[in-house]
């Protein structure tokens, strides 16, 4: 009997054996499913899942850099061909306030920075000719005859055009606003 109870114990031995092995190995496979798993989510992962705020962040300080950039490489050239652009193609014709009978009939050519701001005046001509228009009918006879009341138009129409385009310095959009036709009655 007790050689029965020893072999007994002897096949059971190597059975629990097997057992422990098989789940070991299980084990180690579930382990390296889940790790390969978790590896391929963090190198798949597109920039664009990542945190809105975080890329927000990111790409508003990479704007200021570029202006920065910008600005130190635009310097002043002497031999730069000036930009000129014609804000309409027929003259600025308006009744002048005050005087029911009185005209002022203008044709207005603006100098630019560079020759982008060509474009960021013609995305936005409307509103430029609109301003123009409102600032031209609320000026006098009086005031449009003199010469100091021309410059004053002009730095008037130049400061509401770089407002339109959001200029922030002196140097960039519209340099000076020149009447090429100056008409009044």
């Amino acid at each position: 009997m007790s050689d029965a109870k020893a072999e007994a114990k002897a096949e059971a031995a190597p059975k629990s054996k097997k057992n422990i092995l098989l789940i070991i190995v299980a084990a180690v496979l579930v382990l390296i499913l889940i790790l390969g798993g978790a590896l391929a989510f963090f190198l798949l992962k597109s920039p664009a899942e990542g945190n809105a705020e975080e890329a927000t962040a990111e790409a508003a300080a990479h704007g200021e850099e570029k202006k920065k950039e910008k600005k130190k490489e635009k310097k002043p050239d002497e031999h730069a061909k000036p930009v000129f652009a014609k804000l309409q193609d027929q003259p600025f014709t308006v009744n002048l306030s005050g005087e029911p009978e009185s005209v002022l009939q203008v044709e207005i050519m603006v100098e630019l920075a560079e020759e982008a701001d060509k474009e960021r005046i013609t995305s936005v001509q409307p509103k430029i000719l609109d301003v123009v228009n409102r600032l031209l009918r609320a000026k006098t006879l009086e005031e449009v005859k003199t010469p100091q009341g021309q410059e004053e138009l002009a730095r008037q129409i130049r400061e509401k055009i770089n407002a339109i385009l959001e200029v922030e310095a002196k140097d960039e959009g519209v340099l000076s606003v020149n009447f090429t036709k100056y008409f009044y009655q």
